[in-house]
C-alpha cells in the first residue's frame, strides 16, 4: 500500500526499485500505467501478467478517552493486487496497449468492541482501471503517450451508533455501492542525452458517485431499515516525474518525485433520503521520493534495489481509523530472469515502515459529540512476481 488508499504496486519490476525511475525507464509493458509513452522505447511486443501479496500489520491503541472498548488487533489480512498489461507495435511510430490495474484500495475490519467504532467498523474499497492506451514517435527522442481511464468502483462503509457507550447496546450504520467513471492519464518521454532519460506523467483525478443502500440498524437491538443511498468519492491527481541516467552498461541510476492532489479528498458526502452525512477527511496534498538502481549481471539476469519516503495525506485534524495512515518508507528489492528469449520472470520484495501517528476524532450523534483519541503505527510487508511474453 501507499500513502492515504493509493495502490502504487502496479509493476513488479518497479517494486524492486521502490518504483525509482518508472516514468522514465520504460524497461517492459509496466510503463502503460506509469508513462505510455515509454512504450515506444520496448525492444519487442510484450504481454505481462503480474501479482503483489500484501501483508500489512498496524495497531490502533486507545488514548484516554474514556469510551468502553478493547485496542484494535492488525485489522487487515493479507490481500492480492493483479495486474495484466499488453503493449504492439502498431507502425514504425505508433504503439498501442491496454492495462488492467487496481490503483486504490482498502480493506480492514475492526472487532465489535474496538474503541473507536463509532468511527469506523469496516472499510473495504476497490477501484479497478481498464486503460487502453497509444503511444506516438516524435521524433528520434521525443516520445508522447497517453490513455482512457475506465474506472469501477466498489466500497462499503460500517460504522458503530451510541446508546450508552456500551457496545452490546450499540447500533449500526452501513453503505454500499458501486459506480462507473472515466479520467484520462497523458505522459511525455524525453532523451535528454544518450545516457539520461526524462519521463513526465499525469494522471487526471476521477469523482466516483457510488449508488447503492444504506442500512441503519437501530441501537437496543431495535429494528433495521434499508434506505436508498450514495457517497462521493474524489480520487486524487497524481504528477510524476522520472529520470534514468545510464552509467555505464550494466549500471543504471534512478530518481522520481511523485505529487499527489489529496486535498480532493476533503469528505465523504453521503445522502440519504432521510437526510444527508458529511464525514471530514482533511487530507493534505502529499509527495513521495524514491532513488534507486538497476544492474545488468550478464545477459539473462537483472538485479535492483530502491528506496522511498511516501509522505501520507493524512494529518491529525481528521486522520481516520477507516485510513490510520503515516509517513511511510520504503526498502526494495528485485530480480529479472529471461528463462528464454520469449519469457522473462520478474521478483521483488519490499518493507514498509509506517510512522507512529496520533488518532483524535470527533463524531456527532444527534447533537452529541463522542471523541476518540488514539495512536497508531504498522507495516506492509510486500511479495510479487510477474511473467512477461516477448513476442
Amino acid at each position: 500500500m501507499a500513502a492515504g488508499f493509493y495502490i502504487q504496486e502496479q509493476g513488479v519490476s518497479g517494486l524492486g526499485r521502490a518504483y525509482a525511475g518508472d516514468a522514465a525507464i520504460a524497461s517492459d509493458a509496466s510503463t502503460i500505467y506509469f508513462n505510455p509513452a515509454g512504450m515506444t522505447r520496448l525492444d519487442d511486443n510484450e504481454l505481462q501478467a503480474g501479482i503483489h501479496v500484501l501483508i500489512p500489520s498496524a495497531s490502533v491503541d486507545q488514548g484516554n478517552t474514556g469510551i468502553p472498548g478493547r485496542d484494535s488487533a492488525n485489522p487487515y489480512d493479507p490481500s492480492l493486487v493483479p495486474n495484466l498489461y499488453w503493449a504492439q507495435r502498431y507502425s514504425d511510430t505508433v504503439w498501442l496497449g491496454f492495462g488492467l490495474s487496481a490503483p486504490f484500495g482498502l480493506r480492514n475490519e475492526y472487532r465489535d468492541d474496538f474503541f473507536a467504532r463509532y468511527d469506523s467498523l469496516e472499510s473495504d474499497l476497490k477501484v479497478l482501471n481498464f486503460q487502453p492506451s497509444i503511444a506516438v514517435d516524435l521524433n528520434d527522442r521525443i516520445s508522447i503517450g497517453g490513455g482512457v481511464d475506465l474506472q469501477y468502483a466498489e466500497a462499503t462503509l460500517r460504522s458503530a451508533i451510541p446508546a450508552d457507550l456500551n457496545p452490546a447496546h450499540d447500533g449500526e450504520f452501513g453503505l454500499e455501492g458501486d459506480s462507473w467513471d472515466v479520467g484520462y492519464n497523458i505522459g511525455l518521454l524525453a532523451e535528454l542525452s544518450d545516457d539520461t532519460r526524462l519521463g513526465i506523467h499525469y494522471r487526471s483525478g476521477v469523482t466516483h458517485t457510488l449508488r447503492g443502500t444504506a442500512t441503519l440498524t437501530e441501537p437496543f437491538g431495535g429494528p433495521s431499515f434499508v434506505l436508498p443511498g450514495q457517497a462521493d468519492l474524489r480520487l486524487p491527481d497524481i504528477a510524476s516525474i522520472g529520470l534514468r541516467h545510464q552509467f555505464s552498461e550494466r549500471w543504471s541510476g534512478l530518481a522520481q518525485y511523485n505529487w499527489f492532489n489529496w486535498s480532493r479528498f476533503d469528505k465523504i458526502d453521503i445522502e440519504l433520503p432521510t437526510g444527508d452525512q458529511v464525514l471530514r477527511q482533511n487530507y493534505r496534498n502529499s509527495y513521495g521520493i524514491a532513488v534507486g538502481a538497476e544492474y545488468i549481471l550478464d545477459p539473462r539476469w537483472t538485479l535492483r534495489g530502491g528506496i522511498q519516503y511516501d509522505r501520507t495525506p493524512t494529518r491529525l485534524d481528521g486522520r481516520s481509523t477507516r485510513t490510520p495512515d503515516g509517513d511511510r518508507t520504503w526498502f526494495s528489492f528485485g530480480a529479472s530472469y529471461a528463462t528464454s528469449d520469449q519469457f522473462t520472470v520478474d521478483l521483488a520484495y519490499t518493507y514498509i515502515h509506517v510512522a507512529r501517528e496520533e488518532i483524535d476524532i470527533t463524531r456527532s450523534f444527534n447533537g452529541d459529540p463522542v471523541r476518540m483519541q488514539g495512536t497508531t503505527d504498522g507495516n506492509v510487508h510486500v511479495l510479487a512476481a510477474a511473467l512477461r511474453y516477448h513476442f
